[in-house]
């Protein structure tokens, strides 16, 4: 949550308060609130919001706050039960679409990023991927949908989703679609697959960094599939990109003693 984003939310607050003629108690306490954030006393912050909750000022107000108090738990204090809490009252006691989506994509990414509980970021990117009419960020739920179902080790089903989000034809995630596509073939063990999903990864990509690493799993595929060859070929071709040179000096070095081994 940025600087930007709480002067955001405070505005709206006090733009509600002064708009509904509300006390100079609560006003002074949300603006109390507000300065223990930019002084990063988080805790300090989150008391006095959850006091006015307590005090049940009006819905719109209820919002903001449990929404404020969810970003506060969850980035500052590593408090994700409450974050979750928060968010999740905003999805069940708000009418606003627009608040649902949002607390909804803060619970997903908790349950995906934090608490790695992706049986629960499923069922949260589903609702969004599906929400009706078609959101805005769409192919993204969609994407942070299959990756739920990867990271769950549902390598087919993921694979199916994957092949969704490809469909969509988003640049961004379809192009990434490919690169996960690689990893749930790479987890069942089918190499030549994996291969092939990277192979249409790294036409896409132009990343340095991530055609290096994509390269690395490749040979580590060929490697895995006795293609010793093609893993030499491909390890030595990252040689002097790789950030750590001595892992590929010593695979180089193994899979030489290995097709010498053959040979003999």
């Amino acid at each position: 949550m940025t600087v930007k984003t709480n002067n955001l939310l405070l505005i709206i607050l006090l733009y509600l308060l002064t708009g509904c003629g509300f006390s100079s108690g609560l006003y002074q306490d949300i603006i109390s609130a507000h300065n223990h954030i930019n002084e990063q006393k988080y805790s300090e912050a989150a008391e006095i919001y959850e006091k006015i909750l307590i005090k049940k000022p009006s819905k719109n107000i209820r919002i903001k706050i449990n929404f404020q108090l969810g970003e506060i738990y969850s980035i500052y204090l590593g408090n994700y039960k409450k974050s979750i809490k928060h968010f999740e009252t905003i999805v069940n006691d708000s009418n606003e679409p627009l608040w649902q989506v949002k607390s909804l994509e803060k619970i997903g990414e908790i349950y995906f990023e934090n608490l790695n509980q992706y049986e629960k970021s499923k069922a949260i990117f589903y609702k969004l991927k599906n929400f009706v009419p078609p959101l805005k960020k769409q192919a993204q739920y969609t994407y942070k949908y299959a990756l739920s179902v990867l990271n769950n080790k549902e390598y087919q089903e993921a694979i199916k989703e994957l092949d969704a989000v490809i469909r969509l034809n988003n640049k961004e995630f379809s192009v990434l679609a490919y690169y996960y596509k690689g990893l749930a073939y790479y987890y069942k063990r089918d190499w030549e697959n994996a291969i092939s999903q990277w192979n249409e990864y790294l036409r896409r990509e132009t990343r340095a960094d991530k055609i290096t690493d994509t390269k690395f799993l490749i040979a580590n595929a060929y490697e895995s599939s006795e293609k010793l060859k093609e893993a030499y070929d491909y390890y030595y071709s990252i040689l002097g990109e790789y950030p750590n040179p001595d892992v590929i000096r010593n695979r180089l070095n193994t899979l030489y003693e290995r097709r010498v081994s053959r040979k003999r």
